[in-house]
Order: structure tokens, then sequence, then C-alpha cells
């Protein structure tokens, strides 16, 4: 399942730390791995991946439908995507991670959620497209039509030009 922490990055840009601190102070529920973040990945705004939580153990993200126990795996990238849009490398390190989880866990593309599939949340954001998510692991398996296929062209074709823009930018 993938959530934003609904936090600009202009505001903060690595917000592992805040938000550890703020679940800490929200649950007080500390995983096996010594965090307090309820999920169990988070992503920097450069793609940085940390580890929160052991896959397959309860979390505090998504308590709606009891979706916290365990049988979820939450990944967190860091902005507010109602606002902001993934930056690339948060694009790359989110891709290259559903792909390890796909085929450790056998995850197939109808598994990989948002949080608002299950919360009356806009999470993980309006500038994040779930079928552009899934086409990150499946893109054979993602069967797009009309204006949904000339939507996500568009979205595709903005991201490539911003990541050959801050390459040429190093």
């Amino acid at each position: 399942m993938i959530h934003h922490t609904a936090v600009s990055i202009t505001k903060n840009k690595d917000q592992f730390k805040a938000n550890n601190e703020y679940h800490r102070a929200q649950w007080n529920f500390r995983s096996s791995l010594g965090y307090y973040l309820g999920y169990n990945y988070e992503i920097a705004y450069n793609g940085v991946t940390r580890k929160a939580r052991e896959d397959g153990e309860q979390t505090a993200a998504c308590y709606q439908s009891d979706m916290n126990d365990g049988r979820c795996i939450h990944i967190a990238l860091d902005g507010n995507f109602d606002t902001e849009k993934p930056q690339p490398a948060q694009i790359f390190a989110l891709r290259d991670l559903l792909r390890e989880l796909a085929s450790e866990h056998g995850v197939e593309k109808d598994n990989i959620l948002f949080h608002k599939d299950f919360a009356n949340k806009s999470c993980p954001g309006n500038n994040l497209d779930i079928n552009f998510v899934r086409s990150l692991v499946y893109p054979e398996a993602v069967e797009l039509t009309g204006r949904e296929q000339e939507t996500a062209k568009s979205r595709i074709v903005r991201l490539l030009e911003e990541v050959i823009n801050i390459v040429k930018g190093l």
C-alpha cells in the first residue's frame, strides 16, 4: 500500500526522523527494528529508502479495514502529492522497492494499492496515479484506454523530461 506523508518536501526534505517522532507521540508503537514509524518503508525526496518495520509486521498505517495487521506492506513517500509531484529519485526508488517486494512476496498487480482505497483520504495524493505505480512493476499488465492512456503518456513524458533536466544539471 502506497502512502504520502502529506508534508511538503519544501518544509522537510528528509522526513524519516520527524515522522518517527510524530508516530512515537501518536501511537508509541515500537517496531522490531526499534522505530516508531507506522510504515514498513519510507522513501525520502532523494530516493533514500529506509526500512522501519519488517515485512509482515503490524503497522500503524491504514488501520481502516484492519489493513495494518501485517498482511500489507506499507510504503510512504515523503511529500504532499496533493500539492506537489513525487521527485524522480522517489519514483525510481519506489519502482525498485516494489519490484523487489513483488518478486519476494508474489505481489500481483491488483494488490498494489493506495491508502485512499480503504480510507476517506486522498492519500497518496492526487498527483500519483495507481496505473502509473502498477506499471512500474508490471508495464505489460496495465491496459489503459482513451483519456487514461493520454494522461499516463503525458505524465510519463513530463517525468522523463524532469529526469533529463536533472541529469543535465549534474
